[in-house]
């Protein structure tokens, strides 16, 4: 990223919506973070989570779902809340707190709807417009019944009112991704034969009446913006004409501008298409421009939309080009809360950027709250200072290993005040990530070491590539604390032939320093082994891939492995799970299915079985007496995001 001009930056200027005026033109959008209190409240760690986001140069932050309606409304476990008159004396003390560090904020109103889980509902079965279950929860779902349909318009309403008596600056409607706004608006979902059904004005009365409710009880000078999935994109995963498409989304769009909104966020997909709401990282950044252009031209009101900005330089231009008024971002929030006031200081190079991992909705998926890989704190402002003490002066570190573990506690160390030295067998940093930055897409991954070099230089680490430490050059070197992060190695089976020539490792087929000569076969079926594959074919090779389990990525986060094997599917990879590998011939593998052997002809068998720990030198030294603590893979063999967050807590505790 190269550094701003002097000149102030559009995306620095502030903004009107309605009556409020937003002081720069960067947004945070709604993400569930599951760190309100379960009664609905904010609590610390939500509103710590907050204020350095509004610290950190946000112009407007909008809130994470907040629920309307508590009987069949939840839709995560610690969801903030709006259901109750009770709950707007502390919300306003939350909201206070946002608006004297500088930032406007939205509270976004929502239903879950067939997306809703019968766990949050007292075991009540989830609802909907029309009795249509979701593909992603497959819970069973019953249709609302007129009289109901009538009460959750008056509950998004009284959302709005007790909103605005807190001290918000506006709501926004979530009418996007599937929920039960959405699911009213979709032909998909909506079979309903009474007047919110049917026809399309019929499918949007209900959107409509919560907005001409809305507007009454809030007055005119109260902004409302509205996110929508401007298309719900099923045509993406084979299934066309199934849902609106662009084209509905902008007459969807239209009647909102008709019925009082300011503002309208622009989204897309459901999460039956899930890639098509939340982007892995190998989707090409601004793909949604598009939609945002249509609606665009078709409304008169301020316009924002997502569009997997990471870059100040990528928001300058869509603000230049006319494409959107406000910046709408929300993963590059979680990697770094200064993303705003660095860009406005042109401080581009100390962005931390998302790498679009996913890694925060695998944590949210996972029953957990939101947390980040390549941030440490996120999700745990409350309890971590976003600069630690500088209680180690005058004590020295080393660190062995440049992955992202050994580069973050580096980093905190020094920022404790020690002097520290980090050493690095490889000519670069960045460990596995380095290999991982190759398969098609995946060059953000990049970023994670480029920030890491800057950030250790910036943070005065003596950094020294290319140099190996064993047991006596550690004990020589006298540190004070020392830690070891020496990653992982992969696994090799011990199996007949595996030693051949014709066997190579994922990694290093990943890293480019092993060819794959002729029909190549990859044994495992883990990110490293689909994506290994993935490379292959993209360079023009054949290749099949073979899984012992019975299912394919046993790890992977599902939004990523959906990603990476619909490209395999695309590409005509053959995937193959129950097959074992026993032996490696000359000529290909030996595999047993089905209590069978099956002989696969190949060139080149790559292997991606697994990751082992690297920790020799750690055994070495625990042998010699030597104190050490341990950080990353070293460890425990997992993934980028428990890598740095060891490294964080390692950097703080040595």
């Amino acid at each position: 990223m190269t550094a701003a001009p002097q000149t102030v930056r559009t995306l620095a200027t502030p903004f009107t919506v309605n009556t409020v005026e937003i002081p720069n033109r960067l947004v945070m959008t709604p993400m569930g973070s599951d760190l309100a209190n379960a009664d609905g409240t904010v609590g610390p760690r939500l509103l710590k989570y907050w204020l350095e986001r509004a610290e950190g140069g946000c112009g407007l932050l909008i809130t994470e779902i907040t629920r309307v309606n508590d009987e069949h409304g939840p839709g995560t476990p610690n969801q903030l809340s709006v259901t109750r008159d009770e709950l707007v004396p502390q919300l306003a003390e939350a909201i206070e707190a946002v608006h004297a560090r500088g930032s406007k904020i939205f509270l976004q109103l929502q239903h879950p709807g067939n997306q809703g889980l019968p766990q949050l509902n007292k075991g009540q079965v989830t609802v909907g417009p029309s009795a249509v279950r979701s593909e992603l929860t497959k819970a069973p779902v019953r249709a609302l019944e007129n009289e109901e349909v009538k009460s959750l318009v008056q509950d998004f309403i009284n959302g709005a009112r007790r909103a605005k008596e807190a001290g918000a600056d506006g709501v926004e409607i979530h009418g996007a991704h599937g929920y039960l706004i959405d699911e009213f608006l979709s032909p998909r979902t909506n079979k309903r034969e009474d007047e919110y059904g049917g026809s399309f004005e019929n499918r949007c009365r209900f959107l409509v009446e919560i907005l001409d409710g809305v507007r009454e009880v809030v007055g005119p000078d109260f902004p409302i913006s509205v996110r929508l999935s401007i298309s719900q994109c099923y045509d993406l995963i084979g299934m066309p004409g199934v849902g609106n498409e662009v084209a509905d989304g902008v007459r969807i769009a239209k009647v909102c501008e008709e019925h009082g909104a300011d503002l309208i966020s622009v989204s897309s997909g459901t999460y039956e298409t899930g890639v098509t709401v939340i982007e892995p990282v190998n989707t090409p950044r601004n793909w949604r421009d598009p939609m945002i252009r249509a609606v665009r031209d078709a409304v008169k009101i301020p316009v924002m939309g997502v569009s997997i900005v990471r870059e100040p330089e990528q928001a300058e231009k869509m603000l230049n080009d006319g494409l959107v008024d406000l910046i709408a971002m929300g993963r590059s929030w979680l990697a770094d809360p200064q993303w705003g006031i660095k860009a406005i200081e042109g401080r581009d190079a100390d962005i931390t950027r998302c790498i679009g991992c996913m890694y925060c909705f695998e944590a949210l998926f996972s029953g957990g709250h939101v947390e980040c890989a390549v941030n440490p704190r996120c999700g745990f402002e409350s309890e971590f200072p976003i600069e630690p003490e500088r209680n180690a002066e005058g004590r020295t570190a080393l660190v062995i290993g440049g992955g992202p573990a050994g580069c973050e506690a580096a980093e905190t160390l020094a920022k404790r005040g020690a002097k520290v030295t980090l050493v690095e067998a490889m000519d670069t940093l960045g460990g596995q990530v380095v290999p991982g930055t190759n398969p098609p897409g995946k060059d953000p991954m990049g970023w994670l070491v480029e920030n890491y070099t800057h950030r250790l230089e910036k943070a005065g680490v003596d950094v020294r590539l290319s140099t190996r430490f064993g047991v006596e050059d550690v004990r020589a070197f006298g540190a004070d604390a020392v830690i070891v992060a020496t990653g992982a190695a992969p696994i090799v089976p011990n199996i007949p032939g595996i030693d051949g020539d014709n066997v190579v490792d994922a990694i290093d087929v990943l890293g480019g320093t092993r060819e794959v000569a002729g029909r190549a076969i990859v044994v495992g079926s883990g990110m490293t082994g689909l994506e290994t594959a993935e490379l292959i074919a993209a360079n023009g090779g054949e290749v099949a891939v073979y899984e012992m389990a019975p299912e394919l990525g046993a790890g992977a986060f599902h939004m990523n492995l959906i990603s990476v094997t619909s490209k395999l599917k695309k590409a005509g990879v053959p995937m193959n799970t129950g097959h074992r590998l026993v032996e490696v011939t000359g000529s290909g593998a030996v595999f047993e299915a089905d209590g069978s052997q099956l002989t696969v002809d190949a060139e080149t068998v790559v292997l991606a079985i697994g990751m082992r720990s690297e920790n020799a030198l750690a055994s070495e030294l625990e042998a010699a007496g030597t104190e050490f603590r341990t950080a990353g893979d070293v460890s425990k063999v997992a993934k980028v995001a428990q890598a740095v967050a060891t490294g964080y807590r390692v950097g703080l505790e040595a």
